[in-house]
């Protein structure tokens, strides 16, 4: 992820991106949302959270 300006405003919005991953996830793994639900709060496509949480060596699926 590529921010223009400061160094330290680019590590708050990763951060902060990186928070609301970690809270979608846990309700996703739990069955409260689903992947495409995950994927729209996050601003991407179903198949770019697909390849976000393999990246991140997190589970695809919930079941």
């Amino acid at each position: 992820m590529e921010i223009q300006g400061s160094p330290l405003l680019a590590e708050f919005v990763l951060r902060g991106f990186e928070q609301k991953l970690s809270e979608l996830y846990e309700d996703f793994q739990q069955g409260e949302i689903s992947l495409g639900y995950l994927a729209e709060q996050l601003g991407i496509s179903s198949w770019e959270a697909v390849h976000l949480l393999k990246e991140r060596g997190l589970r695809t699926t919930n079941l």
